[in-house]
């Protein structure tokens, strides 16, 4: 693990512990089991767009990153989640971490009412008590990041969140990550474009994997997409969705941003 990751595992822990003593683990699987949620499938929502030849966005609500700073100073979740929603995306992904990315846990939630679509709840993953807290927020997809990761912490993750009914991300930057994946059983893959290092992003680090993509799992590419050609050039690789924030949530006109990606 580098030391940016090292730098979010230790501030992410201390998060998690803390939040384990304003509501303890057996209280909030008590509220999930006693709450009725509608259950909104990540993963049927992308099979079924690639089912009717339809481009599947995973759009993202993102206020800030570490590598550009403030991407959105008007920010509006409502807004936003409602806009990707009448562009025609097909999920959602909210950014719930706030040091790295100004996120909030009242994001989802927000996000939840003001759309129908599958959400995800990108954060660092490290303790199942995550994966129920996104539940209880409204989360439909969790996101288990193999390079933070050993594998019995990705394992205990992905069997909690299939437990509760939530749809899981495996996110891997290379083969060796990409293998790991696998040997998990993992259904959804998604390629992150971004070298963690330098933060540079790059859709060559996707097609440089697509010869070991299946048919068997719905595999994303994540970051660095800014095109309608970029799309069709890894939709030939075999690329099922595309996770994409910045080059939508920068424009005024969400809407249409959203559209001329589909269309």
């Amino acid at each position: 693990m580098n030391s940016i990751l090292q730098k979010i595992w230790s501030y992410k822990k201390e998060e998690v512990d803390y939040k384990k003593t304003r509501l303890e683990l057996e209280s909030l699987m008590q509220i999930i089991s006693d709450t009725a949620i509608e259950k909104r499938d990540f993963y049927k929502a992308i099979y079924n767009k690639n089912k009717n030849s339809e481009i599947a966005l995973i759009c993202e609500i993102k206020k800030a990153s570490p590598s550009r700073g403030i991407i959105k100073e008007n920010f509006d979740v409502t807004k936003i989640a409602s806009d990707y929603t009448a562009g025609g995306a097909t999920c959602i992904s909210v950014l719930t971490d706030y040091p790295s990315f100004k996120g909030s846990d009242s994001d989802l939630s927000e996000a939840r009412l003001a759309s129908t679509l599958p959400l995800l709840r990108k954060d660092f993953y490290l303790d199942i008590y995550q994966v129920y807290e996104t539940k209880y927020l409204g989360g439909d997809c969790i996101l288990i990041i193999m390079a933070m990761l050993d594998d019995e912490i990705a394992r205990n993750l992905y069997e909690t969140a299939n437990h509760i009914g939530l749809d899981s991300i495996f996110e891997v930057h290379d083969e060796q990550e990409y293998d790991r994946a696998l040997n998990l059983n993992a259904r959804i893959i998604g390629i992150n474009n971004r070298n963690l290092h330098t933060f540079e992003t790059d859709i060559m680090n996707t097609i440089k994997l697509s010869s070991k993509f299946s048919k068997d799992h719905i595999i994303i590419s994540e970051s660095g997409i800014f095109n309608k050609k970029e799309i069709n050039m890894l939709n030939k690789c075999g690329v099922n969705a595309y996770l994409i924030g910045e080059s939508i949530i920068r424009n005024n006109n969400i809407i249409d941003s959203t559209k001329k990606l589909i269309e």
